[in-house]
C-alpha cells in the first residue's frame, strides 16, 4: 500500500505547470542535469574538492580579503590626514562610506579569489603563503575594527559628518596605539606559523593599553580607557589565530599521509 505522500508532485513540478500557459507541452528539465555548469559558484562552499585544494583556497581567500582591507584602511588614513592639515573647511571625508565599502569589497574579494583559487588543478601550499594568509588579515582586521566599532555609537550620538571628524582625531590621539596593536597582532600570526612561542592576546592588550596613555592621557584618561573598551572583542580572536593554525597544520598533515605513494616495481626479466 503506498504512502499518501507518494503521489504528491514535486517543487519542479508545481513550477512547471505554473510556468507554462495552459494547452502549452510540460517543460523539460533534462537538459539541467547534463549541462555542465561553471565551477565557480561550486568552489564558493569548497564542497566535493580534496583537502589541499580547500587549504590552497582558504589562504588564498584570507590573503585577498586582508589585502583589501589594508588598501581601505590606506584610503581612509590618508583622507584623515589630508582633512587634519587643511587651512580651509575640510572637505567631508564620508568615512562611514569608505568603511562599509572596505568592508563589503573585502568580503567579496575574499569569496571570489577563494572560489578561483579551489578551481586550480595543482594547488601548492608553503609556509610563507601559509603566514601571509594569517599576517595579512590579520592587519587589516586589526587596524579596520576598532573604528568600524565606534562607527554605529558616534553616528547615533552625532551625524556623518561627526564621525569624519572623530576619525581625523583618532589619528592623532589613539593612532599609535593602532599600529602597536596592528604589528602585535600580525606578529603573533607569524609566530604561530613559524612554531615560535608567540606574544599572548594579554601581553598585546597590556602593551596597546600602555601605549594609548602617550602622549594624550592629559585627556582626563579617556585615550586610554576607550582602548581597553574596544580591544576587549579582540582577545577571542587572537585565542582563535592559534586555534587557525593546528588545525590547518594538522588538516594538511592528513591531506599529505593520504596521497598515493608510487611503487617501485622492478623490470620482467627478459625471456
Amino acid at each position: 500500500m503506498s504512502h499518501p505522500t507518494d503521489h504528491q508532485p514535486t517543487t519542479r513540478q508545481i513550477f512547471a505547470r505554473r510556468a507554462r500557459p495552459p494547452g502549452e507541452a510540460p517543460l523539460n528539465f533534462a537538459w539541467l542535469k547534463n549541462r555542465e555548469w561553471p565551477r565557480l559558484p561550486r568552489a564558493l562552499s569548497l564542497s566535493g574538492m580534496p583537502l589541499t585544494n580547500q587549504i590552497f583556497a582558504r589562504r588564498a581567500g584570507r590573503t585577498a580579503f586582508g589585502a583589501v582591507l589594508l588598501i581601505g584602511v590606506a584610503y581612509l588614513a590618508t583622507g584623515a590626514w589630508q582633512g587634519s592639515f587643511s587651512p580651509h573647511r575640510a572637505p567631508r571625508l564620508d568615512a562611514m562610506r569608505i568603511i562599509a565599502t572596505t568592508w563589503i569589497a573585502a568580503i567579496a574579494a575574499g569569496l571570489v579569489v577563494r572560489a578561483i583559487a579551489g578551481c586550480l588543478r595543482r594547488p601548492w601550499t608553503s609556509e610563507p603563503q601559509f603566514a601571509r594568509s594569517v599576517v595579512v588579515p590579520a592587519l587589516g582586521i586589526a587596524l579596520l575594527l576598532p573604528i568600524t566599532l565606534h562607527l554605529p555609537i558616534v553616528v547615533l550620538v552625532a551625524d556623518p559628518s561627526g564621525f569624519d571628524t572623530w576619525v581625523m582625531a583618532s589619528l592623532w590621539i589613539t593612532g599609535l596605539a593602532h599600529l602597536v596593536f596592528a604589528t602585535l597582532c600580525g606578529l603573533r600570526g607569524y609566530q604561530l606559523v613559524a612554531g615560535k612561542p608567540a606574544v599572548t592576546p594579554r601581553k598585546i592588550y597590556v602593551i596597546t593599553l600602555i601605549t594609548s596613555c602617550l602622549p594624550f592621557v592629559v585627556l582626563w584618561a579617556v585615550p586610554p580607557a576607550l582602548v581597553a573598551i574596544t580591544a576587549l572583542p579582540f582577545v577571542p580572536m587572537l585565542h582563535a589565530m592559534a586555534r587557525l593554525v593546528d588545525r590547518e597544520r594538522l588538516e594538511l598533515a592528513t591531506a599529505t599521509q593520504a596521497l598515493p605513494r608510487a611503487i617501485a616495481v622492478p623490470p620482467r626479466a627478459s625471456a
